[in-house]
């Protein structure tokens, strides 16, 4: 007969390690020691130790897990993107690792030392937890809703007529499920293969010029004069580029925030086509100038224009050497709206930003254009907006892998070997106004810059959080003064009523192995209230050659199969092992005399007693 056991109330996880069943409520966590089955023990009677009430720095507890490499040890994971490691023996907290600002639903231990988190978002990211600092191996949208389960199939590895199979099956509060390949073969590939790119690849130069602006909704027409002289040496800051990337923000100002909340609550009728037209009249205007001026600073059809794309304020052009335009491919580009929300949805496209990517040679490249929330308190949001542009944006998977990093498919922004991001960023420095005035007036600009950017915000974030998405991404030093804000046609920072403080709303960032920062400054056209700024970059593209990359392939495919079959082979062991009937290493042995068949070793091991 089933035997019942009293253990803990409303019980949202468990998990068993050894004689014990741990269990959480999601505020606490107990242990209960569980009598074996035959024992005379009653039927409510368990040996539990008191439960710990979990502290008010960590969200609920939704799973609870063991992960192999890791003995002793019980995970689990909150709803506020934590996951807490405890002592097995002690149930004492050893370690809080933060993972995400988004809450983990749920969470699989797969193989020695992977763990697969389920987000809330959707999202699915896959971890190593053998650093001290968990390593991101891949990450993707599996969902649309919050994947609320993940199961791991292990038993096909130990079907020799399924050999080499290791199912991970999540489901979504929407009812649907998916099924993903639980050994990362591809990954494993791709990873294995880039390590020896040499021994397939050769490599050439390329140089980039990317240069951004929030223009504060001017016309090229108002670009006069030294203004005019200023924003042609701004879009030709490098000598002879092969790519040049131009972002604008604030091309046109749509309306103010009084107007869209009017239209929003009082349903103000708009004609979309008036609106549009205007749209696509200014994104020519700056598309005509631009070209203009790129041909005559570099000589008339020198570069040629390979994609444009825009967002309600935002626009992006990209142009590449005439001569190199056949080494561009699989060009594609996205949009992702931020800025105002209604019941979380993005309805009003002033801030956001455009990803633009595309194969260069053989290494792919991707360059985003953001505008990011305003507000010198608004560091939160800002953080929000740039992690759900790099999450958000999607594009193609392409059929070739190895053009991207890290075992991406190239449908999200950090696939891509080399990422640059630049824009009115919106960081802002944390200090008043006046302080900061008088630091600009020393006459020892350097030492002015230092002790401001002790305060920028953007910096503290890479500094104080762990969770920060732009993290990864490098800037070069900034030896100029602040871009913003100025009032247009002066020389003065901001003497309105509102009296903003200057700061370093608009970057460059950058991502890839081995790109070198050549330059990075700003520019002094006076129209807008925010100074240009242009940044040079070289790196190293590759060139594949087919025939010794599918000569490589052959050997990778080789020590796939050599390495998952010493996976299967541990995995058999382990399971023969867990009956408790001989060692491991006992396990080992039994296997390789009945040519690794696990029915045959566990009835011969079951007989044999």
């Amino acid at each position: 007969m089933p035997r019942r056991y009293h253990v803990t109330s409303h019980a949202v996880a468990a998990v068993i390690y050894g004689s014990k069943l741990w269990m959480s409520s999601g505020r606490t966590l107990s242990a209960h020691a569980i009598p074996i089955a035959g024992s005379q023990v009653g039927s409510n009677d368990t040996k539990s130790q008191p439960p710990i009430r979990i502290p008010n720095d960590m969200g609920n507890i939704t799973k609870l897990m063991t992960i192999p490499y890791h003995p002793y040890r019980i995970f689990a994971s909150h709803d506020d993107g934590k996951i807490s490691m405890w002592d097995a023996n002690t149930m004492e907290r050893l370690q809080v690792i933060t993972v995400s600002m988004y809450g983990i639903c749920t969470m699989a231990s797969v193989g020695e030392y992977h763990v697969w988190a389920g987000y809330n978002t959707g999202m699915i990211y896959v971890y190593d937890t053998r650093p001290e600092k968990w390593a991101v191996l891949k990450m993707w949208k599996a969902h649309t809703g919050a994947v609320t389960q993940l199961v791991v199939d292990e038993s096909s590895l130990l079907m020799d007529e399924n050999r080499g199979r290791l199912q991970v099956v999540s489901s979504d509060s929407n009812g649907f499920v998916g099924v993903w390949d639980g050994l990362l073969t591809e990954h494993w590939k791709d990873d294995h293969l880039q390590k020896r790119a040499s021994e397939y690849c050769t490599y050439d130069d390329a140089r980039v010029m990317i240069c951004s602006w929030n223009i504060d909704a001017n016309k090229p027409e108002k670009i006069v004069g030294e203004d005019d002289r200023q924003v042609r040496e701004w879009l030709g800051s490098m000598q002879d580029p092969d790519i040049i990337v131009v972002g604008i923000q604030e091309i046109v100002d749509l309306e103010s925030k009084k107007q869209t909340a009017r239209s929003l609550f009082f349903k103000k009728k708009v004609d979309p086509h008036e609106t549009e037209d205007v749209l696509t009249h200014r994104y020519k205007l700056w598309h005509d100038y631009l070209v203009r001026i790129i041909g005559e600073n570099y000589g008339p059809h020198t570069y040629t224009v390979i994609k444009t794309d825009q967002l309600v304020g935002l626009f992006s052009c990209i142009f590449v050497r005439t001569t190199d335009v056949d080494r561009v491919f699989d060009v594609d580009s996205t949009s992702v709206k931020t800025g105002l929300k209604v019941m979380n949805k993005s309805i009003h496209g002033n801030k956001g930003g455009i990803a633009i990517r595309f194969v260069y040679d053989h290494s792919s490249l991707c360059f985003v254009n953001c505008h990011l929330a305003a507000g010198q308190s608004h560091v939160q949001q800002r953080n929000a907006d740039a992690e759900g542009i790099l999450q958000s944006a999607g594009f193609p998977r392409h059929e070739y892998a190895d053009v991207f990093s890290h075992g991406g498919d190239g449908s999200m922004v950090l696939d891509h070997e080399f990422c640059f991001l630049s824009g009115d960023l919106n960081y802002r420095i944390k200090m008043p106004r006046n302080e900061v005035l008088k630091i600009l007036i020393n006459p020892d600009k350097n030492a002015a810059w230092e002790k401001l950017q002790e305060q920028d915000q953007l910096l503290r974030q890479k500094i104080n959080n762990p969770l920060f998405k732009l993290l990864t991404f490098e800037e070069a030093p900034i030896h100029f003064d602040p871009t913003y804000k100025y009032d247009p046609g002066t020389d003065f920072y901001d003497r309105s009523e509102k009296m903003r403080v200057p700061a370093w709303c608009d970057r460059v960032l950058y991502k890839g192995h081995d790109i070198k920062n050549l330059y990075y400054r700003r520019f002094e056209p006076r129209c807008s209230d925010h100074r240009p700024i242009a940044a040079g970059f070289s790196f190293k593209t590759k060139i594949t050659d087919p025939k010794k990359r599918d000569q490589l392939m052959v050997k990778v495919d080789e020590e796939w199969r050599d390495h998952l079959d010493r996976f299967v082979r541990d995995k058999k062991a382990r399971y023969v092992a867990d009956y408790e009937r001989c060692t491991l290493n006992d396990a080992f042995n039994l296997l390789d005399k009945s040519d690794w068949d696990v029915n045959d070793t566990v009835i011969r091991l079951l007989g044999s007693e």
